[in-house]
């Protein structure tokens, strides 16, 4: 009788393991295919935004090429490798290109709702004839979004940026949010952005009348009106500016020694479609970098007008201050940029 029972005990502790085996081999079977049906959604969702990327490109003028892709669900590779990758304007006179030789798009193994779009370290940039070699050490881009509401947040971060014969940037931040999920109404704040650029340096080759360094330069800035999916890019953005939409700037900031501007303001786009920007500043050497541009970017009768009315309010917020402080709006549209709205640079149409 005890030895039935000890056999029985015996058989029922490698029926339990065999029961807990089979469990955590249904558990790790289960968990690992639905990490894979999830990562093939994202993929599907991925190759969709890719022929709508296409179609937007076409939409504007430009086109994309390579010379392999490459697409998987393995948790350890890529989602999409793209190889010899380049952007190219269709216009034979006015000929824009970027090309790198390599860029990925993944999603995290356990947050497919979070993708990251890495790049070759090697670009290129060219106009025409003129081919600029550029090097990005560092230059990440990070999607988060949801399957109701899409793209909810984009952060970019690059370091060290190099155009050659351009310029070069010693930091980059961008992050953009999704105010909030339910918006109110179609002219409620969407998104909000932030721009951070520090460290500008341009090249020796380019000849203007400032300095070469610019410090930093600061943009936080809300998108104003719900921009809706459509077939392409260009359609969501037509379809925004007919609902009204705007962008309102909460604050620009420019540090080019000596001149320091802080402002705030709008920007919107006119009947045609052009950008029409004004800003309320506040500045310091203002008077002073007119003085360098004019007869080089500046028109000379519009600086001589506009810096007597500058003149008429120009003070020393300090006693120390070497540069006095103005107040000002500046207006830019497609024709001209206005400062207390006279006219201090006009375009020639193109």
């Amino acid at each position: 009788m005890k030895e039935k029972l000890k056999k029985f005990i015996s058989n029922l502790k490698n029926y339990r393991l065999m029961f807990l085996s089979a469990v955590v081999s249904a558990v790790v079977f289960y968990g690992i295919a639905a990490l894979l049906l999830q990562r093939a959604f994202v993929l599907n969702s991925i190759k969709g935004e890719i022929n709508k990327a296409i179609a937007s490109l076409n939409e504007a003028g430009y086109d994309a090429a390579y010379e392999h892709i490459g697409f998987s669900t393995f948790p350890f590779l890529p989602m999409v490798r793209i190889e010899n990758f380049k952007i190219y304007s269709l216009r034979p006179g006015n000929y824009y290109e970027w090309s790198t030789p390599e860029l990925t798009l993944d999603a995290g193994i356990f947050a497919p709702d979070h993708l990251s779009l890495s790049f070759d370290r090697y670009h290129e940039f060219r106009k025409n004839d003129k081919k600029y070699p550029a090097e990005f050490p560092v230059l990440d881009i990070d999607f988060h979004f949801d399957d109701k509401n899409g793209v909810t947040n984009i952060t970019a971060e690059g370091i060290g940026l190099n155009i050659q014969g351009l310029f070069s940037v010693g930091g980059l931040k961008f992050a953009a949010q999704r105010m909030s999920p339910l918006q109110i109404n179609e002219l409620a704040p969407f998104f909000e952005n932030h721009l951070d650029v520090q460290d500008i340096v341009i090249a020796e080759d380019i000849n203007i009348p400032l300095l070469k360094h610019i410090e930093r330069l600061y943009l936080n800035a809300n998108i104003i009106g719900v921009m809706n999916s459509s077939a392409t890019y260009g359609e969501s953005i037509n379809n925004w500016l007919r609902l009204g939409g705007i962008i309102d700037i909460k604050k620009i900031i420019i540090n080019w020694h000596p001149l320091v501007l802080v402002g705030r303001g709008d920007l919107y786009f006119n009947e045609q479609k052009e950008p029409v920007l004004h800003l309320n500043t506040s500045s310091k050497a203002l008077l002073e970098t007119m003085d360098k541009l004019q007869d080089v970017f500046l028109d000379r009768k519009g600086v001589f007008v506009a810096k007597i009315l500058l003149n008429n309010k120009a003070f020393k917020l300090s006693k120390d201050d070497k540069y006095d402080t103005v107040t000002t709006p500046i207006n830019v549209n497609s024709n001209q940029i206005l400062i207390e709205n006279i006219p201090v640079k006009t375009f020639q149409p193109q």
